[in-house]
């Protein structure tokens, strides 16, 4: 029987439960394919019945994101041959954009560029929308891409700090893609974030460790921005938590995950000193399950702004430090040491997938017209 002669509801149910990137193969056939493959209803069936996407790496090596490919049998790292493809609009060749940092959230990637703009971009479908900051985007901001999770349909939304260390003022705002424009939401001086700091995303929410100012003595705590309620919330870390060295990650897209380590304060002969290091997940209910811990490790294994991954199942964990050595760390063991080239310290999940960034509408349904970037 040829699929023609199927009832269309019936041909996009069987697609809907096809994994991302051999859909988006289907939809390079044919125009056909492509407009019924690329529909927001297609997407959202998509969203529902799919098969869990694969996990993959990703890093940034001189402005491009790469996929990074880890054997855990051998062991041995593998940078893809070819970075992922993202064209600059303002280049009439097919130069690519130099990316200066990125974010992940539910398949979409948000990146910030070298010459200071804004694009969210899904890579599996090519779909990009390119963002123009209020006013002056700086290097010191922090931005994060997250979505409504109370909404029956995913609205997207980007947070962005205008981060001030002295005073300590952070000046906060969101996009909002429905309306195509920024407003204003508040000023926070009773915490900061340290440059070295990076977000992560968990089921549309964005997490940091970040630092109570409020009153001495200072200390860390988790900060969470809420894209529903568009309000940020405190979570504690573990106590006791003697660590010098924090990080956050996530664990199969759905669980956050921490990160501790320390430098003891003994050298051997030979310069080196040594690290611990405990890793813990957030249960259901609102405690951390320590699932991982590693001592007496070399130091210089783990520094301020790094990133990581982490295998609860497998035991494993992965760090790219600020020196861009990836280290993978199986079963209490450090298994494997290699170094990435670049200067990044960006190590993260991607999961494809077709999300669709919703397009600004006027009343009548008609599209707003995209600021220039």
């Amino acid at each position: 029987m040829h699929w023609r002669s199927l009832p269309g509801d019936l041909v996009e149910d069987i697609l809907s439960r096809v994994s991302a990137i051999p859909l988006v193969r289907l939809r390079e056939t044919s125009k056909q394919w492509n407009a019924k493959l690329k529909s927001g209803s297609f997407a959202k069936m998509h969203a529902a019945h799919a098969p869990k996407e694969e996990s993959l790496m990703i890093t940034l090596i001189d402005h491009r994101v790469c996929l990074v490919k880890i054997n855990l049998h051998d062991p041995s790292v593998k940078v893809a041959p070819h970075a992922l493809y993202l064209k600059d609009p303002l280049s009439d060749s097919s130069k690519e954009v130099d990316i200066r940092n990125v974010f992940h959230c539910d398949g979409l990637l948000l990146c910030t560029t070298k010459d200071k703009r804004l694009v969210v971009w899904n890579p599996c479908s090519g779909e990009t929308k390119w963002v123009k900051p209020r006013d002056s985007y700086k290097k010191t901001d922090y931005c994060a891409l997250g979505y409504d999770n109370k909404s029956s349909s995913k609205q997207y939304k980007i947070l962005r700090l205008d981060r001030q260390d002295r005073p300590n003022k952070n000046v906060y705002e969101i996009y909002d893609f429905n309306s195509n424009s920024w407003r204003v939401l508040g000023v926070a001086t009773d915490w900061f974030l340290a440059k070295y700091r990076r977000d992560i995303s968990v089921k549309g929410n964005t997490y940091w460790v970040a630092t109570q100012a409020a009153e001495k003595p200072y200390h860390d705590f988790i900060l969470s921005f809420d894209f529903s309620t568009e309000m940020f919330q405190n979570l504690s870390l573990p106590h006791p938590f003697p660590y010098g060295i924090s990080s956050l990650s996530v664990v199969r897209e759905e669980q956050l995950c921490l990160l501790g380590a320390k430098r003891h304060m003994l050298y051997m002969d030979d310069g080196a000193s040594f690290s611990d290091l405990q890793v813990w997940v957030i249960t259901s209910t609102g405690s951390w399950n320590k699932f991982l811990a590693l001592y007496n490790t070399t130091s210089d294994t783990f520094s301020k702004g790094m990133s990581f991954l982490a295998d609860e199942q497998n035991q494993v964990v992965v760090f790219l430090n600020t020196k861009n050595i990836l280290h993978v760390m199986r079963q209490n063991k450090h298994s494997l040491e290699k170094h990435l080239g670049g200067k990044s310290s960006v190590l993260l999940n991607y999961v494809p997938s077709l999300a669709q960034i919703q397009e600004a509408t006027l009343p009548g349904g008609r599209k707003r017209k995209e600021p220039s970037t």
